[in-house]
């Protein structure tokens, strides 16, 4: 993907001022920084889906100018929009004694065959000591970039396709995708636990139930042991604690095929690829049922923690093959009955 245009500004709202930085003037360390920034904000999976609440707020028409080739005019909308919402943000949280972060703000125009993207991006400044005078000193971190986005998918007739916004921090500050940018969450955090857990379940764990029953039961259990020990689900996250380090029991569970499709699910199922796990939602889906007899049936109410020592597998001399559950209320009932 091509960048057409980019701008940089310096937005400081404790002075109330804006500075422009020329781009094409300062070192290829710069140039090499927004690169690294567009390409990490463009392939990012740390997202939320999200619609205008309307056509004519001041930022949807400033990416129309942007789009149609007006690059100042639209710049400085959005750029003087941002200051003046900074200011009434800070203003709103100053008897918190928080502080709303200087940074500077990227607005891109990147275009491909069939598809245009506008990318607004605040990066936060951190401080560091210099190696050369060891001063503390306030810039851009290069490696570890934090970051606020807004990307806006359209086609070649500028019908929007997708918005998403951004935060590499925790769940992206409300006056930037409501104040600022004056967007609604395409879907909602309900809908997000309760699509998410029901499409994993037919999806993922039904379709491996038969054939790798075992499997089945540990990524199953570990995937509500994680909605049910966070506040926040995050795609990678999720996959990175639950099955990109996990060991089959079945050296031929399909580990890696099963990691590519659950990568596929948000966009395809529609619901977001990070968002806030609402704990109600949960235990509408959590029962998981598994036939032991005929006439038994193993029933998981929750997940189980240290699943491994508290049901354990057998078979004695003759062959004949048992489960060992760990239970205090069952060997008291049963332990009876084998008097």
């Amino acid at each position: 993907m091509k960048i057409e245009f980019t701008s940089l500004h310096q937005i400081d709202h404790i002075l109330n001022k804006i500075e422009e930085i020329d781009i094409s003037n300062q070192s290829e360390d710069l140039h090499d920084y927004i690169v690294k920034l567009l390409e990490e904000i463009t392939k990012s999976d740390n997202k939320r889906s999200f619609e205008f609440k309307s056509e004519t707020t001041e930022v949807r028409i400033a990416i129309e100018k942007i789009l149609n080739g007006s690059y100042n005019e639209g710049v400085k909308i959005n750029t003087n929009r941002l200051l003046d919402i900074e200011i009434k943000a800070q203003s709103q949280i100053d008897h918190l004694d928080k502080m709303i972060q200087k940074g500077s703000f990227f607005q891109a125009l990147l275009v491909d065959t069939d598809e245009k993207v506008i990318v607004l991006t605040k990066a936060d400044h951190n401080q560091f000591i210099d190696e050369i005078d060891f001063t503390l000193k306030k810039g851009l971190p290069w490696d570890k970039r934090i970051f606020k986005a807004f990307l806006v998918k359209f086609d070649n007739e500028h019908n929007i396709k997708n918005i998403y916004v951004y935060d590499t921090t925790n769940r992206t500050a409300r006056y930037w995708w409501d104040g600022y940018l004056e967007l609604k969450e395409k879907y909602t955090d309900s809908h997000n636990t309760k699509t998410s857990l029901y499409i994993l379940d037919r999806k993922i764990f039904d379709p491996i139930k038969r054939n790798y029953p075992a499997d089945h039961t540990y990524l199953r259990n570990s995937t509500i042991r994680y909605f049910r020990s966070n506040d926040e689900f995050v795609l990678n996250d999720f996959l990175e604690q639950n099955f990109i380090n996990y060991i089959p029991v079945d050296p031929d569970f399909p580990k890696e095929k099963i990691v590519n499709k659950i990568k596929e699910l948000p966009e395809k199922w529609k619901f977001d690829y990070r968002f806030v796990i609402k704990k109600d939602e949960i235990k509408k889906k959590i029962i998981n049922i598994i036939p032991l007899t005929e006439k038994i049936d193993l029933v998981f109410k929750d997940f189980i923690e240290n699943i491994n020592s508290i049901i354990i597998a057998w078979k004695d001399a003759e062959g004949n093959k048992y489960l060992k559950i760990k239970t205090d209320e069952g060997y008291n009932r049963f332990n009876k009955v084998n008097e």
